[in-house]
C-alpha cells in the first residue's frame, strides 16, 4: 500500500507516464508493455524506500543500480537504452517537463591523471588522416578504460601491468556485446600502438591483448534474399505519409546502399532532375559519390515530396512528419520503424539485423552472389577498402573465401 506523501507523488507521475506512453504507442504495442514494465518496476522499487526521499533521489538511485552507471550517463549496452529513456521519460514529467523523443545523455569525463594522455592520442588519430567520428569513437572507448584505472585507484600508465589489462577484460564481460567487446579492445590495442603509450609499460601490451579473444566476428547477420527485399518493400503501406518516407528510405539503402547516415544527410540540392542524378557527399567517408536517377527511385521521390513531405524551410530531403519539421537526427537509425514491414511481409528475422543497414548488407551479399568483384562492391558501397567490404558479406562463408583471394595484397 502506498500512503507516504513522496511515493503518492511518484506514482502519480508514473500514472501520468503510463498515460502518455498508452497515448502516443497502443496500449497493446510492444513498446508500451516495455516502457510500463519499467514504471512498474521502478513503484515497486520506490516503495521500499524512506518515506522522506525525494522523488528525484530515487529516479536517480533506481537508475543507477538499474543501468549500471552514475544517473543519468549514458548506457553502456543497447539493451539498456529504453529502460534509460522510460525513466528520463519519468524525470521530465516529475519536473513538469515534456517528454523527449532522444535523451543526450551525459558524458563520460576522462579522470584528470589521463586527460592529457587521451588530448595526445586524438591529436596522433588526427595526424593520421582519421575522421572526426572515428576519433569521437575511440576517445569514448578509451575513458571507459581510464575510468576503470581510476576506479582501481591507478593514476598513471605506468602502473599498468598485465593483471590490470585482464581485470579490465573481465569488468566488460557483462556490460557489452561481443561486439561492444571486440570494439573496445581493438581500441585498447590501437592506442597501445603508439610507441609513445606502450613506451610508458614495463611490459609489451600488443602480445597480451592480441591473445584475448573476443568473438569479433560473432555477430548477428544482416543478410536477406533479393526475393525477401523485395516482399519487404511491398508489405509497406504506401498510401500513408510515414509509408512514402519508409518506402523511399529503404528503396535509397537497398539499390544505392546508403548508409542511414547518408539518407537522412540527403539534400534536395543534391538530386539534379535534368541529369537525373543523386550526387552527394558521404557523411563517413567524405568521398563524392554520383548515382543514377533510377525510374523506381525517381518515382517514390516524387510522390514523397509531393504527397509526404512537410513543407519546410529545410534543404534535407527527410524531415519530420510532426512539428517542428527538421530534419532526423543522425542517431536515429529507424529500426524499430522498419521492423513492422518485415514482420508483414512474413520474413524470419529471428537471430538477424532488420533495419536501414540490413538492406545495406543484402545488396553487398546479392551482389557477390551474382558474380559482381568485391573491388565493384567496394565502389558501390563507398568503401574505401575492398577489405573492409568482406564484413558485409561474412554471412556467407564459401563465398567470403573466394572474396578473400580478391582483395588484393598491400
Amino acid at each position: 500500500m502506498i500512503d507516504s506523501s513522496y511515493t503518492k507523488t511518484l506514482y502519480a507521475v508514473i500514472l501520468e507516464f503510463q498515460g502518455y506512453i498508452i497515448q502516443n504507442h497502443g496500449v497493446d504495442s510492444k513498446t508500451s508493455q516495455a516502457y510500463i514494465r519499467v514504471a512498474d518496476d521502478l513503484l515497486r522499487y520506490a516503495e521500499d524506500k524512506e518515506p522522506m526521499a525525494s522523488p528525484e533521489a530515487v529516479l536517480q538511485e533506481y537508475y543507477s543500480l538499474t543501468i549500471g552507471v552514475s544517473a543519468f550517463e549514458a548506457p553502456p549496452s543497447k539493451s539498456k537504452e529504453r529502460r534509460a529513456r522510460a525513466i528520463r521519460m519519468i524525470q521530465d514529467i516529475l519536473n513538469g517537463k515534456e517528454p523527449k523523443r532522444r535523451y543526450l545523455n551525459q558524458k563520460l569525463s576522462c579522470p584528470a591523471p589521463y586527460q592529457d594522455i587521451l588530448s595526445r592520442y586524438e591529436t596522433f588519430m588526427r595526424h593520421n588522416q582519421k575522421s572526426d567520428g572515428t576519433v569521437r569513437t575511440r576517445s569514448g572507448r578509451m575513458k571507459v578504460f581510464f575510468i576503470f584505472l581510476e576506479n582501481r585507484e591507478c593514476k598513471a600508465l605506468e602502473n599498468v601491468t598485465p593483471e590490470v589489462i585482464a581485470d579490465y577484460v573481465s569488468s566488460i564481460n557483462d556490460k557489452y556485446s561481443s561486439q561492444g567487446k571486440a570494439s573496445l579492445l581493438y581500441t585498447l590495442r590501437n592506442f597501445f600502438s603508439f610507441d609513445e603509450f606502450s613506451g610508458m609499460l614495463s611490459f609489451d601490451p600488443l602480445p597480451f591483448l592480441m591473445g584475448i579473444h573476443s568473438r569479433k566476428h560473432e555477430r548477428l547477420p544482416s543478410f536477406y534474399t533479393a526475393d525477401e527485399v523485395r516482399r519487404i518493400l511491398n508489405a509497406v503501406d504506401r498510401s500513408t505519409p510515414w509509408g512514402k518516407t519508409a518506402y523511399l528510405m529503404m528503396l535509397l539503402a537497398c539499390v544505392y546502399g546508403l548508409r542511414s547516415s547518408d539518407i537522412k544527410a540527403l539534400a534536395l540540392y543534391n538530386i539534379n532532375w535534368k541529369s537525373r542524378t543523386i550526387t552527394i557527399t558521404q557523411y563517413k567517408t567524405h568521398r563524392e559519390v554520383s548515382l543514377p536517377l533510377t525510374d523506381e527511385i525517381l518515382f517514390a521521390l516524387l510522390d514523397y515530396i509531393k504527397n509526404a513531405r512537410p513543407e519546410a524551410d529545410s534543404p534535407n530531403v527527410f524531415i519530420r512528419l510532426r512539428k517542428p519539421y527538421i530534419p532526423y537526427s543522425m542517431n536515429d537509425h529507424f529500426g524499430d520503424k522498419i521492423l513492422p514491414y518485415f514482420k508483414i511481409a512474413g520474413v524470419d528475422i529471428k537471430g538477424k539485423h532488420h533495419g536501414l543497414h540490413s538492406l545495406r548488407h543484402s545488396l553487398a551479399t546479392n551482389l557477390f552472389v551474382s558474380g559482381t568483384p568485391v573491388t565493384e562492391i567496394a565502389v558501390i558501397l563507398g568503401h574505401t577498402s575492398a577489405a573492409s567490404t568482406k564484413t558485409y558479406v561474412w554471412s556467407d562463408i564459401e563465398h567470403l573465401r573466394i572474396a578473400a583471394l580478391e582483395v588484393p595484397e598491400k
